[in-house]
């Protein structure tokens, strides 16, 4: 593990859990060394692969292209005890809707570790400090998905159905929501195919044989599972915009911080799937 960890120079490390080392780049183009680069196309591509299992090795060698790599604000990586990836997460930061958003721009656990709580952590390490960025402004993360899971986890951190775009059973999307939307569905070149009445874009994962997964997933949440069931095709997706209220998440996160420092965490955990 130290063989491998100190091969990837320039990263932050942060505290994940036993047995796993967490790794932050930020400003990925100068601080990604080509050394990282060449381990993440050698070891990445094959764990990717695994926890889509509808997508390609070419598709993740795509997403690992340079000037993809280049064009992110944020890369996180969990590496095991034996030093092969176990979790990621990347970001950019984009103006979409005349606001400047924190977009998700993939996200995975390795199936044998999903129910570690290596999820909330990942995303912990890049959106806290996004937050953070923002203050005091309220920060619209957006990302395009398809998993129920995702859906459901990132609503309850933003608070709920309040500030979550699209939702089953609820009113029109406000119309400065639907031009976030939009623009995200314009930077992946895929306007065409998005209705700002849904948020949901068509054959969004056109490049895969039957979408990112061979089954799809589901969440503990049957009424997200039905509803994303409803307006989703093998291959669609929808734009999710959720909004973040800076002062009541930084006062979440320092309680979090405290009960951890003082030995009060719950002994609750959540699964992945």
């Amino acid at each position: 593990m130290t063989g491998t960890s100190s091969k990837l120079t320039g990263a932050h490390r942060f505290t994940v859990g036993r047995g796993f080392t967490g790794l932050r780049w930020t400003d990925v183009a100068t601080t990604l060394t080509p050394e990282a680069r060449t381990f993440l196309r050698r070891e990445f591509i094959p764990i990717a692969v695994e926890t889509f299992s509808g997508t390609t090795a070419d598709f993740w060698d795509e997403w690992l292209a340079d000037e993809r790599l280049d064009d992110l604000h944020g890369l996180v990586l969990v590496l095991d005890a034996d030093g092969i990836p176990a979790a990621w997460v990347a970001s950019n930061q984009r103006v979409f809707g005349g606001r400047t958003c924190f977009y998700a721009n993939s996200a995975g656990v390795r199936p044998q570790y999903q129910g570690a709580g290596l999820s909330s952590a990942i995303w912990r390490a890049l959106l806290t400090s996004a937050i953070r960025e923002s203050f005091p402004r309220r920060l619209h993360a957006v990302m395009r998905t398809a998993n129920p899971l995702v859906y459901g986890a990132w609503s309850a951190a933003a608070g709920g159905i309040a500030n979550t775009y699209p939702s089953a059973g609820t009113a029109a999307i406000p119309e400065s929501i639907r031009r976030v939307a939009f623009d995200v569905a314009t930077d992946l070149g895929q306007q065409q195919r998005f209705s700002p009445d849904t948020l949901v874009i068509e054959n969004a994962y056109e490049n895969t044989a039957n979408g990112l997964w061979a089954q799809p997933p589901t969440s503990d949440r049957t009424d997200i599972d039905e509803w994303m069931r409803s307006i989703l095709g093998p291959k669609d997706a929808i734009v999710l915009v959720v909004i973040f209220h800076p002062i009541s998440i930084l006062f979440s996160e320092a309680v979090r911080v405290v009960r951890r420092r003082f030995g009060l965490a719950s002994k609750r955990t959540s699964r992945e799937r």
